[in-house]
Order: C-alpha cells, then structure tokens, then sequence
C-alpha cells in the first residue's frame, strides 16, 4: 500500500512539474544553440556535446548521437586532439549504453589510442574503464575484462587514489563473480568493503554487501544471497539511496526458493522505484520477472498481462526505426568524411598509376637484358667439367635436404612448446594471484590474531587461526595449480616416453584449449573468439601416451583458431568466431571432437589434409606437418582414429576416437 501511494505522489509531482521542465528545457537548447552561432572551435565542441546531453535527458536519441557525430567532425577539422578523444569517447559511450557493442568498441579503440598518445592518465582511465568496464564486460570476454582492470589497477595504484582502488576491487568482484569465481569475487568485494567503511561511503557499503550477496548466489548458497541483499537494502533505505537493483535481485533470489509472495512483494517495489527514477531500459526486465513469478504461481492471467508488457516495452526500446535512424546517422558522418578524401585519393591514384606504369616497363626491360646477358654467359662456360661439379653440389643438396626434412619433422613436434608459452604465462598468473591474495589476507589476520592473543582473547584468537588454516589450504591449492601448470609445460616440452598412463581427458583438452587461446592472444591482441566445451562426465581416466595426444590436440586447435581468424577477416562485422571442443564416451570408444565456425574445407583438397607437407596456409605460415604427425599419433601409435567432416564456407570438425 505504502508502494502504490509512493508511486501515486511520486506520478503526481511529475506531470505538475513536467510543463515548466521541458520548458526549462527549450530554453536552454535555445541558448546553447545561440551561442554556438559565435562559438570559437573549441568552445562549439563543448557546446555542441551540451546539447547532445540535453537532447539525451530528453530521450530524443537520433538528435543526440547525430550531434556528437557534429562535434567530431569539427574536432577532426581543427584538428584537435583532446577534442577529438572527447567526441569520440561520448559515442562509444552512446552505443555502449544501447548494448551497440559494435560501432562502440570501434570509437572507444580510437579514442584510446589519442588518450595513449597524449600519455593522459585520467583519459587513460576513463577509456579503459568504458572498454573493459563495460564493452567486454557486457560481452562476456572476462579475459580482456582483466586485461583492461589490470591497467587501471596501474593507473590508480601510482595516483595513490584509495576511492578508484575501492572502485577497482568492486570492479574485480563483479568479473570474478561472473567469471564463475565467486571464492576470489567474495574475497576483493570484502576489501573493497574495508575500503568503503574507512571512506564511510554508505552507498558503496550498500553496493559491496549487495554482492558478496550475488557471489553466495553464484555457490547457489541462496539463504546466504537473500541475507546480505536484505543487509544492502536496509542501509540504503537508511541513507535514503535508491535501491531499484538491489530489490529486484532479492525478488529473483526469493522466486529461486520458491517464495512467491517474498518475490513479488521486492519484484513491485523494483518497478514501483524504476517508474518512479523514469528508468525505462531496466523495466521490461522486471516485468519478465513478475511473469515468471506468476507463471509459478499458476496465476496465468497475471502471468500474461506482464509478459504483454515485457514484450511492448522491449520492441519500443529496440525498434528497427530508431536501430536503423542510428546506423543512417553513423553512416552520413562517415560518407561526408570520405567525401573530402576522394578528390585526393584520385590525384594520388593517377600519379602511382603513372609511376607504376613506368616501372613496371623499366622492369621488364631489365629483365630482358639480364635473361639475354645470362643465356649468353651459360652457352659460354658450360663444360663437362662444371657439369660434373654440378652433380656432385646436387648430391650434397640432396643430403642436406634429407637432413632438413628430418629436422622439420622435429621442429614441427617441438613447435607447440612455443604455442603455449605466453598461454602458459596468462593462465598461471590466476593462481599466482590467488596466492598473493590469501597471503595478504593472512598477514592482516595474523597481526589481529597477536592482538587478541595479547589482549587473552582466547575464543576470537581461535577463530583468526582456523580463518589462517583455512587460507593456507587455499594457498597450498593453487601453489599445486601453478606447479601443475609448470609440470605440464615440462612434460609437453620432452620428447614422448612411448609410455601410456592414465589420463584424465578432459582436464587435457581444457588445458590446452584454454593455453592455445591465450597463447594467439598474446601474438595478436585484436583476435578474439567463443570458446565452447561439452566435455562427457562419465568419462574414465584412459590409457593413452599425454605427451603425444596434447600435442594432437594443441594442433588441430590451434588449426581451428587460424581458420576463425582468416573468416573473421573477410566478414568482420557480421561473423562471430566460435570453436567447440567435445568429448564424448560412445561404448569402449572416448570420442574427441574440434569444431570450428570457419570457411571449411574446399572438397577438392579433402584427400590431402592428412599428406605430409600439404598446406592451405600461405608460404612460411605453415609446415604441411602438423596434421600428418598428428594422423600417425592417433593411428599408429594409440590404434584410433582421426578424420574430418566439412562443409564449405560453414565449418571443419576434427574426430578423434581412441
């Protein structure tokens, strides 16, 4: 009841003030419009991203982003380099908050390489925070998530800035939680809330307690979720703070467990606040919410009318005609820079064209000559005696092509060493970290554990060391996962034993999935791809020689990234890269499978991918030596199987079975 009246005084405030607001309004884009008309560059860059700001707060988006195009075409005119990182920094944010990853990432990049040029730390900041923050954290890419943390750790570490450190740590807490991690994500929110209480910042307290709750939610600890949410809110309350996400949270907390009226009572406070701050892209979320709740309820009318809701507000925030007025805004901008470009592109084209021509004659002149020189002097100065001498030099060519041949086939086994060196680099920092983590941790709980040891504090000191037991046998944990990582380089790196042991297959194949992809990342920081696994439970450890299969697994892996990449580039907007690793137990057979989204196979190639020395790559890319090694591994030295299955222009799929 208190909701509805809230909601009622709330509306009825709004549509009193609302006439003298937009008003307000008008007035305002008046005169920023009149003092645009006398504006130095500078100043109509600034002014011009004013009024783009107003016409937001007005939701008149088309206008808004059409004139932050405005303000970047001046900065580019001028040019000016601060305002170019401005106007392009307020885009990528602009299409960053319409889920428009796209055309967002593709401003934010540019805009940090001026923010890198300048070496401007707080525009540093500010667009790794937007990139990493938001773009691949909305993306799900947790991996340039920490990248991008990791460099604003950096920058705020040496401003010695303890609120963007807190910032930071909250910013960890979300990645690790969503990352799957919540150990490490429950453990930097409780830093971050150390942080926040020493700042006495109500609001980040509230933020911090809100998600070490969503962390217990991730353990489906789901009693320990709804208490800190309940802690959260009640301290926002308090402080007289919104508490629009954390309500719908705990309503979606307590439909987990079944408590409908408990659901539905946070559920209509979470729309009652979202109505009541006019935030409309958060609504048709919980209008889903209040369905599923009904729908459990088997209120099926109730059910219905907010599914009817949820559905009429999601079409109207996503409408083809706004969607495509943004891409016409986007593309006009770039069509009038082109524009001014053409006229010099065609002079320069007609002078290279010249250029070449010419040297394309005295080219083929020269080599007229030295063909004519060179047939002339081999007429001259054959004899049987250089014959001869030749006939030794190709004897001795072909014994050191033998040699090379023999080389090659064992450098092509060693060559995974090197594929997953910088792989073995990222993965065994996450470890390393959660060492360095619980040690700081413990030195905190040792220094409080003297104190109360001192104070005689028995119960408390008792209660700090099994807190420090505890944190030992993490940190004991993943010292063994680093040792793992380095005993697993080291074996990789020796030359096979022809010894088969047990192994656990899928633990293998996730290992080298994982360090092939970071390895390619590190050569080249722009790839980027889904990595998908469905890895069969009931597996057993199998008898196989590790070594060996790794070594065919890392290959055809690293064969299908190649092959997502080269698609990639070819269709950069519409393509998403994606490879699938799977295994699966069919009768006595463990079957191994390595899919790729890529441009296949052409058919007429099929018959050769297994040949020595066949490749599709292009010279100096690739051996031809990887798919025979890795045939004859799978056939002759573990009695399986490998073939592939192809549809041009689709896919490639490797099929191990052992």
């Amino acid at each position: 009841m208190n909701c509805l009246k809230n909601f009622i005084v709330n509306c009825s405030w709004i549509f009193l003030v609302f006439p003298f607001y937009a008003k307000a309004q008008n007035s305002t884009l008046d005169s920023l419009n009149k003092i645009l008309l006398k504006a130095t560059d500078t100043q109509k860059v600034n002014t011009l991203i004013k009024i783009a700001d107003l016409y937001g707060s007005q939701n008149n988006y088309t206008e808004q982003l059409a004139t932050y195009f405005k303000a970047l075409q001046v900065s580019e005119e001028i040019p000016n380099k601060e305002n170019i990182f401005k106007s392009q920094y307020f885009i990528a944010q602009f299409y960053t908050g319409r889920n428009n990853f796209g055309p967002a990432l593709e401003y934010a990049t540019k805009a940090q390489k001026i923010a890198e040029e300048l070496k401007n730390n707080e525009k540093l900041y500010k667009i790794y925070d937007l990139i990493g923050g938001y773009i691949y954290f909305n993306q799900q890419n947790y991996a340039q998530s920490f990248e991008y943390g990791n460099k604003m750790m950096k920058i705020v570490v040496s401003m010695n800035d303890s609120v963007r450190i807190r910032d930071m740590q909250m910013w960890l807490g979300d990645v690790y939680r969503l990352a799957n991690k919540p150990d490490s994500s429950i453990l930097v929110y409780q830093k971050a809330l150390y942080i926040s209480q020493q700042l006495k910042d109500t609001e980040k307290i509230a933020s911090c307690i809100h998600g070490i709750g969503m962390a217990y939610g991730n353990m489906k600890n789901y009693e320990e979720e709804i208490k800190y949410y309940l802690q959260s809110i009640k301290l926002a309350e308090n402080a007289s703070l919104s508490t629009l996400g954390f309500t719908g949270n705990t309503a979606y907390a307590y439909l987990k467990l079944k408590k409908y009226d408990e659901a539905l009572f946070y559920a209509k406070a979470a729309l009652n606040s979202s109505i009541n701050h006019g935030n409309k892209f958060l609504q048709p979320g919980i209008y889903k919410l209040l369905s599923e709740i009904y729908y459990d309820k088997a209120d099926y009318k109730e059910a219905y009318n907010n599914q009817a809701h949820f559905l009429a507000l999601n079409d109207s925030l996503n409408s083809n005609d706004t969607q495509n007025k943004m891409n016409e805004i986007q593309s006009n901008y770039k069509s009038e820079k082109q524009a001014k470009e053409i006229d010099l592109l065609l002079t320069k084209a007609k002078l290279e064209k010249t250029i070449r021509n010419a040297l394309i004659a005295g080219a083929i002149l020269f080599i007229i000559i030295a063909f004519l020189i060179f047939n002339r002097y081999r007429h001259q100065k054959r004899s049987k005696t250089e014959i001869g001498l030749k006939n030794i030099e190709l004897t001795k060519t072909l014994q050191e092509l033998k040699i090379t041949q023999t080389q090659l086939i064992q450098s092509e086994k060693m060559a995974s060493l090197g594929e997953l060196t910088a792989g073995i680099a990222h993965e065994i920092q996450n470890p390393l970290n959660f060492v360095n983590n619980f040690s700081e941790v413990n030195a905190e709980l040792i220094s409080e554990l003297v104190e109360e040891v001192n104070k005689g504090n028995r119960s408390e000191a008792i209660a700090l060391a099994n807190d420090i037991k505890e944190n030992e046998a993490k940190i004991n944990h993943h010292g063994k996962r680093a040792d793992a990582i380095v005993k697993g380089m080291l074996q990789h790196s020796r030359s096979s034993s022809g010894t088969k042991e047990p192994t656990d297959i899928n633990a293998l194949c996730d290992e080298y999935l994982r360090l092939s992809y970071h390895g390619l990342r590190a050569k080249d920081k722009s790839f980027n791809a889904t990595l998908k696994t469905d890895f069969d439970p009931s597996i057993e450890k199998i008898n196989i020689i590790p070594q060996d299969i790794g070594r065919v697994i890392l290959n055809l892996i690293t064969n299908a990234f190649y092959a997502v990449n080269e698609k990639k580039k070819l269709q950069p907007e519409n393509y998403e890269p994606a490879v699938t690793v799977s295994t699966k137990k069919i009768n006595n057979h463990v079957e191994i499978k390595v899919k790729d989204n890529g441009n296949g196979i052409p058919q007429k190639v099929l018959d050769k991918v297994f040949q020595p020395f066949f490749t599709t790559k292009p010279t100096g890319q690739g051996t031809g030596l990887g798919l025979s090694l890795s045939y004859d591994i799978i056939t002759k030295g573990h009695g399986g199987e490998l073939k592939v299955e192809t549809k041009d222009g689709e896919f490639a799929e490797f099929v191990i079975t052992l």
